[in-house]
């Protein structure tokens, strides 16, 4: 049952929640470069004309007193989301958190928010305190369903000190992002803090599953040798049941070819004759997916101060998850042929959107186990050998694994049957079929094909930084400094398969009682209209990598070696910058900034393979080398109009590398399947000139009000289309392609387009209100994001955005907090935006998606806590589409989390 909005603002008030972590010392690691950005000392009345009487409060209005402290004090355009601001709302990872930054916007995955962009880029530099938060699959999403598992997933909030976006980069900074660098910082010990212990334990429940899961946290730290070491460690550990319910698609919507004129109503495939034919969707699947996902945090912290000239510190994480995820569905494939339909009813739009097709009916079982380790440390220091010259360095190592298993396994019905489908007035197609098919009886099916599939993903990082900062006497010029830096990232897919299809003698369902189910779902996405059915029988891979020899076929080598899906990726880069940092006043105006230049040498050295995944006589090495240099200049002002009111702006150029799975140097054809992947290690990366102005203005402490304004050049993007292409020396299985065609993704270079837009915050304390109406506030934030990209799209001929950028985003938090109570309420929403290029050219979109959350916390003493939380409680499904909305290709519901718990200090 979907929840009306009312009815979910009234839940909201039984919502509870807390800080996120335990507070303790949040300062910046002794002896961080500057290039990473610190907390700075909260200005004094003479600095910013700030009220000497301002009020003193803690918990979330003393969270973005300090996130707003930080964007102030910035010489860049930086917004921060401190801790105490995470944990009190549901945020169940980063990327979540990450959604209350202006210009910020989410992208839903498996049950949680799996991916950000920022000023409507994608690419982006991830870092975990100041370095590079590594990811089994490098840079960027791979893996199952579109990257739902990828690094920012497993990084527990509950470990986060804070956030911090730069949407403004300095040259003294790591290139490497478009729209923003967002560095996750961890909490540090304090040698000048005796000792703190805290602890949170809470229990989750899924309205979805129907089922309870918990979560616990614990951090310790303890000044040591007279105060001048502080060590600190801490732990989360979850445990978690998820269910996701989902109407989707194998591909997708299709365009289809002169095959389709043979069709029962004589219809042409252009019927328009426009160049763009009628398409039609590649199979209807209705899905339960059920997983369970445990997660383990940990982070540990030397901070080391034995002399006022010299400080270090060391810092480590390890974040573990193992998931095991079973996903069951009915399928209904089409067909691309006309002569399969017996009926057709096609839109003005030319989609293919009702109609009669004869068709065996699938039942899918899937069965999928990622665990994953993420190992990541550094060793850096500060020596000031005199009183205006600092040197800092850091050496780092970054490591990631995870073993990606797939076992699947499909049962037909023995013979095929008229099937009628309508997309027409409903969230998802309705279908039908005669009364005399049962889909619950084993007897009617026959197993049809199965593969295993094992992927070794591996990914390191070395790096090694150098910096110093010299002070300048008076004038202009305040400071110069300069460093360099090497990395060298290392990733690697090692990929093993096996693939049988079988014969209706060879495989009846009946004769593998171990092998399939019938499952029965009678809440199958509750609350979407459309008629389907929610009972099946449906097949029981194994969940092992040698399935299809163990189960079935025994004559089989299991876990063979696919070469041609395989590559081992080395990145070589070399960085150095000089900045210099200035301040001075112009009429009467005080303002301060800096200027510099950052060269970046970048190298990518590629090895795989080109060929047929099944003929290893069609199998040859792909080795590639590719060089390239970027100069990347950057200059920024900020003006103190007066004691409240600041004007900042500058321009830099930006660069950011393509993701690994685009480097990929390997073409992999799967003649059965007809599909091919290819990759293209000569990609250019992104390259972006950009320019920022924001105003800023500050009434009273924890308060803002500002508006920013952006322009990005983008000289070059990278972008996916579906191609129907013919692969000389390869033939599809007729089955799976008549047209004797290959579906092929590739990467493609953009050749340009532009960014352009605007952001909105406000935070306000309602504190001049009479008691008890005092303790209300509100922050708020807005953003209007246009774009173009030179890409026009087949079907509507219209000019395409910037994959994953919304126009319009909207996030707002109301709050309460008074004496021993405090409540929240967020509400975050983004309008529809571009995910990519689908089959033939046209555009795929999702829809406009909002969220809603809300907690309340019971303060019982300075110790003790009680909270409450909500999330997700409007149930928004997500939806894609093909083009036009009438062309639906996803519809998926993960339903409500509610959580409950209590937290202890001392």
């Amino acid at each position: 049952m979907r929840i009306r909005r009312p009815l979910a603002l009234g839940v909201v008030s039984l919502a509870l929640s807390t800080t996120s972590t335990l507070c303790y010392a949040q300062q910046a690691p002794a002896g961080t470069a500057p290039a990473q950005p610190t907390p700075p000392a909260a200005a004094t009345p003479e600095q910013e004309g700030q009220a000497t009487d301002t009020i003193v409060v803690t918990g979330f209005r003393a969270s973005l007193d300090e996130g707003i402290d930080i964007k102030r004090q910035s010489d860049q355009i930086v917004d921060s989301v401190v801790a105490e601001d995470i944990g009190k709302l549901p945020d169940q990872n980063v990327a979540e958190s990450l959604s209350r930054v202006s210009g910020v916007q989410v992208e839903q995955g498996i049950d949680e928010a799996k991916d950000i962009s920022i000023r409507g880029l994608r690419q982006n530099r991830l870092e975990f305190n100041g370095r590079t938060l590594i990811s089994p699959y490098g840079r960027g999403a791979d893996g199952p369903d579109e990257g739902s598992y990828n690094v920012m997933t497993l990084i527990p909030s509950e470990l986060v000190s804070r956030l911090d976006v730069t949407k403004l980069p300095s040259a003294s900074q790591v290139e490497g992002s478009l729209g923003g660098t967002v560095n996750i910082q961890t909490r540090r010990p304090s040698p000048k803090k005796p000792f703190f212990f805290g602890a949170s334990v809470e229990g989750v429940y899924k309205d979805l599953p129907d089922k309870w899961s918990g979560r616990a946290t614990a951090l310790v730290s303890k000044s040591l040798f007279n105060d001048t070491l502080g060590v600190s460690l801490g732990v989360n550990y979850q445990k978690l049941n998820l269910r996701t319910d989902s109407f989707d698609s194998f591909t997708g919507w299709r365009p289809f070819d002169s095959r389709f004129n043979n069709n029962p109503a004589g219809v042409n495939f252009d019927p328009n004759g426009d160049g763009s034919p009628i398409y039609w969707f590649n199979d209807i699947r209705y899905q339960v997916l059920q997983e369970k996902r445990e997660k383990l945090g940990v982070t540990a912290g030397l901070n080391w101060q034995p002399s006022s000239k010299f400080s270090g510190y060391a810092d480590f994480l390890y974040a573990h998850a193992n998931t095991r995820r079973d996903r069951n569905w009915l399928s209904v494939p089409l067909a691309a042929t006309g002569n399969t339909y017996t009926a057709v009813t096609i839109s003005p739009n030319e989609n293919l959107i009702a109609g009669t097709v004869r068709a065996t009916l699938q039942g899918n079982g899937e069965v999928i186990q990622l665990p994953t380790d993420i190992y990541s440390g550094a060793v850096g220091g500060t020596w000031t050998p005199t009183e205006r010259l600092t040197v800092s360095g850091e050496v780092s190592y970054s490591e990631a694994n995870q073993d990606y298993t797939q076992s699947y396994l499909r049962a037909d019905t023995r013979t095929a049957t008229p099937v009628t489908f309508d997309f027409r007035g409903t969230d998802v197609p309705s279908i039908s079929y005669a009364s005399t098919v049962d889909l619950t009886n084993p007897a009617n099916f026959v197993f049809r094909t199965s593969y295993d599939n094992l992927f070794l993903y591996r990914s390191k990082e070395k790096q090694g930084r150098l910096d110093f900062k010299q002070e300048v006497d008076g004038g202009f010029i305040q400071s110069v400094q300069g460093g360099i830096r090497y990395s060298n990232i290392v990733s690697t897919r090692a990929t093993f398969r096996n693939q049988t299809t079988y014969s209706t003698t060879q495989a009846p369902v009946v004769n593998y009682p171990g092998n399939y189910t019938v499952v029965d779902y009678p809440d199958l996405l509750n609350g979407a209209t459309g008629s389907f059915p929610n009972s099946f029988v449906s097949a029981i891979p194994l969940g092992t990598t040698d399935f299809v020899c163990k189960a079935i076929v025994a004559t089989c080598t299991p876990q063979l070696y696919d070469p041609t899906s395989s590559y081992k990726l080395e990145e070589p880069n070399w960085a150095g910058y000089g900045q210099v940092n200035f301040g001075s006043s112009l009429f009467g105006a005080r303002f301060r900034g800096n200027f510099g230049l950052r060269y970046v040498h970048s190298e990518v050295h590629a090895d795989g393979f080109i060929g047929s995944r099944a003929d290893a006589t069609k199998v040859v090495p792909n080795n590639v080398v590719v060089r390239y240099d970027d100069w990347l200049p950057s200059v920024a002002f900020r003006f103190t109009l007066s004691p409240k009111l600041l004007l900042r702006f500058g321009g830099a150029r930006v660069m950011a590398r393509p993701d690994t799975a685009d480097l990929t140097p390997s073409f992999s054809v799967v003649e059965s399947a007809g599909s091919a992947s290819v990759g293209n290690p000569a990609l250019k990366p992104f390259r972006v000139n950009q320019a920022d102005l924001s105003l800023e203005y500050y009434p009273a402490k924890g308060a803002i009000y500002s508006v920013a304004f952006f322009y990005k050049d983008v000289e070059s993007f990278l972008y996916q289309q579906l191609f129907n292409e013919t692969i000389p020396g390869f033939t599809p299985d007729p089955s799976t392609s008549p047209d004797g065609t290959f579906r092929v993704t590739r990467t493609m270079n953009g050749t340009g387009g532009e960014i352009k837009g605007f952001e909105a915050q406000l935070t306000q304390p309602l504190d001049f209100l009479p008691g008890p109406f005092d303790g209300f506030g509100v922050s708020a934030t807005y953003s209007y994001i246009d774009s173009k990209s030179g890409i026009t799209d087949t079907r509507t001929h219209g000019d395409l955005p910037i994959p994953g950028l919304s126009k319009q985003n909207v996030n707002l938090v109301g709050f309460y907090e008074k004496g021993w109570f405090q409540a929240r309420l967020a509400w975050n929403w983004r309008s529809k935006y571009l995910y990519g290029l689908g089959t033939g050219g046209s555009g795929v979109f999702y829809r406009p998606f909002e969220s809603l959350s809300g907690s309340v916390r019971f303060n019982l003493d300075k110790r003790f806590q009680i909270y409450f939380e909500g999330s997700n409680l409007t149930n928004t499904p997500v939806r894609r589409y093909g083009g036009f909305e009438e062309a639906t290709m996803t519809y998926r519901l993960t339903g409500r989390t509610f959580t409950g718990g209590v937290r202890l200090r001392f």
